[in-house]
């Protein structure tokens, strides 16, 4: 039995009783008055019925949620102790865990480190099954362990009104990473990270190309805030930049306001990429049209394809004809590949 402990160690107690509850006991999992005084003493303190309910009186008091229940042992009726309400509850951890595996922005390392932390917001049963949720191991992550660094300093830009410095990588023929425009410094106004398509975004205007452009945060290196103040849009809104720039990318297009017809059964495809404030008419009894304001970029027409006529470009006759010479354009390139 471990050394007993004065009855003035009380701070001790409350606090060993409160780190105990939150380890141990859920719903499911309790602790009674009699196996909390045979836990107190194998830990060094002194205790009597009255010390276990005067040290969950304080717990409550000072708003961690106890919860006691009456419960049978040996023909009596005894108290059970468990915790409450928790910061996060399971399905909670659930999900957030889920983010995390599954976000390709974060390394599998880091990913792994995250799931672990978020693990001890619960207790050791329910800790077994979310250790077993990690799936990092066989999921698509990037190799930029700087991404949180990354972050973290845009996020400092945007709070300070600053402009940043960043280098921008790609990827070569033999896979290898090579920085954009022969290692030119890229110079932006942050306004926003957009998590989209699994991959974060930064949202910014920039200083080469005087309008609003993405970049993804894990293919940006030496990320560095400077010291001027930042170009800043009030027009922005991250919501709607997302709906108009498909996955991101605006092959440097302008905004075009668009009529798409659409079959019936598109609806919910189209009010899910778009939102439900669109405007909307019937067409004839199967179809229906959509206006739509995006950038008619490569990845809205392939947003389009994938619908597989179900969902047609109408106007105005500049967009329709981009997507009917990309579509050539794929078919000229497909066949080629048969001669």
């Amino acid at each position: 039995m471990a050394e007993s402990k004065s009855f003035g160690s009380n701070k001790g107690r409350v606090l060993f009783l409160r780190k105990y509850l939150e380890e141990h006991t859920d719903d499911e999992h309790y602790i009674t008055t009699e196996e909390l005084i045979q836990l107190y003493a194998k830990n060094g303190y002194k205790a009597q019925r009255q010390t276990i309910a005067d040290d969950v009186s304080v717990l409550v008091s000072s708003g961690f949620e106890v919860i006691t229940n009456q419960v049978a042992r040996n023909k009596t009726k005894t108290n059970a102790y468990h915790i409450g309400a928790r910061l996060f509850e399971l399905p909670e951890l659930k999900l957030l865990i889920d983010a995390v595996s599954s976000s390709r922005f974060i390394t599998a390392e880091k990913s792994e480190l995250l799931i672990s932390k978020l693990s001890q917001l619960t207790n050791e049963e329910n800790r077994k099954d979310l250790v077993a949720r990690i799936y990092t191991g066989d999921r698509l992550k990037t190799t930029n362990a700087n991404v949180l660094v990354n972050i973290d300093t845009i996020y400092t830009a945007i709070r300070d009104h600053k402009k940043i410095t960043f280098h921008y990588w790609d990827y070569a023929p033999d896979k290898q990473k090579v920085l954009k425009h022969d290692g030119s410094d890229y110079i932006a106004s942050p306004y926003a990270l957009i998590w989209n398509d699994d991959r974060y975004y930064m949202c910014c205007h920039s200083d080469k190309h005087k309008k609003t452009v993405s970049y993804r945060v894990d293919r940006m290196c030496d990320v560095q805030v400077l010291n001027e103040d930042a170009y800043i849009d009030p027009d922005f809104n991250a919501a709607d930049y997302s709906k108009k720039v498909i996955k991101m990318y605006s092959d440097n297009l302008t905004e075009k306001a668009i009529t798409l017809r659409c079959q019936n059964e598109h609806m919910r495809n189209v009010l899910d990429r778009f939102g439900e404030d669109i405007k909307t008419t019937k067409a004839n009894a199967d179809s229906f049209r959509a206006r739509v304001n995006v950038v008619p970029s490569s990845t809205f027409f392939g947003w389009v394809m994938q619908y597989k006529g179900g969902i047609l470009i109408e106007k105005p006759a500049s967009v329709k004809k981009a997507y009917e010479d990309m579509l050539s354009n794929i078919l000229q390139g497909q066949q080629a590949l048969n001669v």
